[in-house]
């Protein structure tokens, strides 16, 4: 059976190291006990963790450049993902992850550099042939630092002429992309969403949204607190399970993963974001980003409890 395929982007990939010790004291030596590493960024997440969900089909398109940007390729080569990529002059950026046996996570994020202007369109002419056989089109993250933001908007308005659905999770020029037409949903955290909106209380922050850009759907997850889900005028609340926590990176490439597979498999909106959110809690057991087990994600979205409510007309 031929499986849906969601295309992804993943603009600012990294080569990624995940130190682990038993405490981490800021201005001393501190020596790992373990360390991992292996290709990262938002978009290798969100496929590591598709492939987990066994609901569909990836194929990464994103910028790699020197070194690291050799690693990151052999990496998802050795692993069996497919990708498009795009070489770039600069060095892909590498992040270094430290984590303690408390639970605490420090990231520190490697410098990434400018997409010059023909690499942008060498991009755009393969996502267009890219977006001929997805059925969704995911945009996760950031562009490297100081490129062109309208590299986005041209690939959104590529989707939109070809009638893909777009799931966002990013910042980058959201108002002018969730004003063009076509099916989209933005999968955010609530600070971000609340930056978005301008807002500082999530019913209005949906409320706002909703009249501004009418037939979107927003989902906004909120760490161990309840995550919300709007379509139109109603909204849905997700009561979270306390889980203890190895690892939190990838958790949110997670979700907007899952959430994307459920989807483009004919589950509803508001329960793709509850597998969604589930898939989420199980990241966080499992020490690499965008791994989780099937049973204790099936386990904890049976713990995930909804509510539904009407929104108001305006606040």
């Amino acid at each position: 059976m031929v499986k849906p395929i969601i295309a992804v982007l993943g603009a600012n990939p990294a080569w990624q190291k995940t130190l682990f010790f038993s405490e981490v004291i800021p201005g001393k030596v501190n020596r790992a006990v373990k360390e991992e590493n292996y290709p990262s960024g938002k978009g290798v997440n969100f496929c590591r963790a598709l492939r987990c969900s066994g609901l569909a089909d990836s194929c990464l398109i994103q910028f790699a450049g020197g070194i690291n940007g050799q690693r990151l390729c052999s990496g998802l080569d050795s692993a069996g993902f497919k990708h498009v990529t795009i070489p770039v002059k600069a060095e892909t950026r590498n992040c270094i992850t430290c984590l303690d046996a408390n639970g605490n996570m420090t990231e520190l994020i490697g410098v990434s550099h400018r997409v010059l202007p023909e690499e942008g369109v060498d991009f755009l002419e393969k996502l267009n042939i890219l977006l001929d056989n997805a059925d969704i089109f995911a945009i996760t993250g950031s562009l490297p630092d100081n490129s062109d933001p309208e590299i986005y908007v041209k690939a959104v308005k590529s989707a939109v002429e070809k009638k893909v659905t777009l799931l966002l999770d990013t910042l980058v020029r959201l108002e002018d992309i969730l004003s063009l037409p076509g099916k989209m949903i933005l999968k955010v955290n609530k600070e971000e969403f609340f930056k978005i909106t301008g807002k500082d209380d999530i019913i209005a922050a949906h409320c706002w949204a909703n009249n501004k850009y009418p037939g979107k759907i927003f989902a906004v997850t909120d760490g161990e607190n309840f995550a919300t889900l709007s379509i139109e005028k109603c909204l849905w609340k997700y009561h979270l399970p306390q889980i203890p926590v190895v690892n939190p990176l990838g958790a949110g490439d997670t979700a907007s993963a899952v959430m994307s597979g459920a989807l483009v498999s004919g589950i509803s909106p508001q329960e793709s974001f509850r597998l969604a959110l589930a898939a989420a809690s199980a990241n966080c057991q499992t020490p690499t980003a965008g791994e989780y087990s099937l049973e204790t994600a099936a386990f904890f979205a049976e713990q995930i409890t909804i509510t539904q409510h009407k929104l108001p007309v305006q606040l």
